[in-house]
Formats: structure tokens, C-alpha cells, sequence
């Protein structure tokens, strides 16, 4: 858990090395809350932030720029997310690139604590993009029919 309180990625950072898939991790990259998904390799890409959350810097240890999921040839099959709202214009227009390509839509999996989770109706905007499944320590609730069909 970050110092701030939020659920980690970190296990999941650390289980993708062993898989032959693309990792990217968000980088905030102004007080605006402007967001990218760059690629990493391995857990020493990430840098904490101001905040004490770990993110990748802009750069590799090579000096190379990041690859940005915006600029990926290949479409992401899941993004897990930590909740916050800022995300919503991160993937809606993610999601609008996988469209103009013909990709799936990725699962969105955001991340919670079992409290977290409410049979109460949540207030939501227009702008919102609805996830389609929470994981919490209590498990997976899959909420759209494209979770339960690819969970």
C-alpha cells in the first residue's frame, strides 16, 4: 500500500514479469490531473512521485522515451485501475483509439478495499466510464456481461 493510503499494483507489476504481456503503468504528468500509460519492464522503472506514489519516469535508464499506450501497436486486454476519477478521460479516449483501430475493448478491473464495496448506488456523471469488474481482498464482483464472459 502507498503512504497515501491507496491500493497498490505492485504484486501485479511483479506477476507480469513472468508473463509475455506489455506492462503500463500511469504517470501523472501535471496538477490537471493530465494522464499516460507508459510501458515497463520491471519494477526499478518506477520512481515515486510527490505524492510518494510509485509511477515511471518519462525516460528509461537508456535515456529512451517510454512507450505511450496511445501509441501501442497492439491492444491492451486489461486495465486495472485504482478507482479515482481522473481516469475517465484517460480511457475514454483509450477506448475511442481501440475503436478507430477495430480492438476489443480492454476489462476495466478497478482495485478496492471490501468496505469500499456498496449495494447503495454510487452518484455518476456523464463523463464516467462504468468498469466491469471490482477486485477487493474479498474477491472479484464482475459486473458486465464482457467480464463474465472473459473472467
Amino acid at each position: 500500500m502507498a503512504s497515501n493510503g491507496a491500493v497498490t499494483q505492485t504484486s501485479l507489476q511483479d506477476q507480469n514479469s513472468h508473463m509475455q504481456k506489455s506492462l503500463y503503468v500511469p504517470r501523472v504528468e501535471d496538477k490537471k490531473s493530465f494522464m499516460r500509460m507508459l510501458k515497463i519492464t520491471n519494477r526499478e522503472d518506477l520512481i515515486a512521485n510527490s505524492m510518494n506514489i510509485l509511477e515511471p519516469s518519462a525516460i528509461d535508464s537508456s535515456g529512451i522515451e517510454r512507450q505511450d499506450v496511445m501509441q501501442a501497436k497492439h491492444p491492451v486486454d486489461l486495465f486495472i485501475l485504482p478507482g479515482e476519477r481522473y481516469y475517465d478521460c484517460f480511457l475514454a479516449n483509450y477506448m475511442e483509439l481501440a475503436s478507430r483501430k477495430g480492438w476489443r475493448q480492454p476489462l476495466l478491473v478497478a482495485l478496492a478495499y471490501s468496505i469500499q464495496i456498496v449495494d447503495d448506488p454510487i452518484p455518476v456523471t456523464p463523463t464516467d466510464i462504468h468498469v466491469d469488474a471490482i477486485a477487493s481482498p474479498a474477491g472479484v464482483l464482475q459486473i458486465s456481461s464482457a467480464a463474465m464472459e472473459r473472467m
